[in-house]
């Protein structure tokens, strides 16, 4: 089993139109590219089998909309709840979560823009 970081965005609103969730689905998609980014500058780095398996989904099918930035290898889990290891190359655990928390007002920048159309 691997580890995912979800983000989901509530609207508070009311029904969102088919354009506006066009363009979220397409920020959150963005913002989570961003965040695979970043989180692959601190996932553990031995062969590089973890993070080649790093990726981004954007399921359709969510009751709201929402991004996952996964790592799907079965030790994923493991190494990123346990930030006590001693990873080489300043690697640690917390690889997505951290990154996530420290950037999550750039993240919500990507998905603004994305929404409100800006070019």
């Amino acid at each position: 089993m691997g580890i995912r970081a979800q983000v989901t965005f509530t609207n508070n609103l009311g029904k969102i139109t088919d354009d506006v969730e066009g363009r979220l689905h397409n920020g959150l998609a963005a913002a989570g590219e961003r965040l695979l980014a970043l989180s692959s500058e601190q996932v553990p780095f031995d062969t590089g089998t973890l993070s080649g398996s790093g990726s981004v989904s954007t399921p359709l099918g969510a009751a709201e909309p929402t991004v996952e930035v996964i790592y799907d290898m079965p030790y994923a889990a493991r190494l990123h709840e346990h930030p006590e290891y001693n990873f080489q190359g300043g690697r640690k655990g917390k690889y997505v979560e951290d990154p996530a928390l420290a950037h999550k007002d750039e993240m919500g920048e990507i998905i603004a823009k994305e929404v409100g159309g800006d070019s």
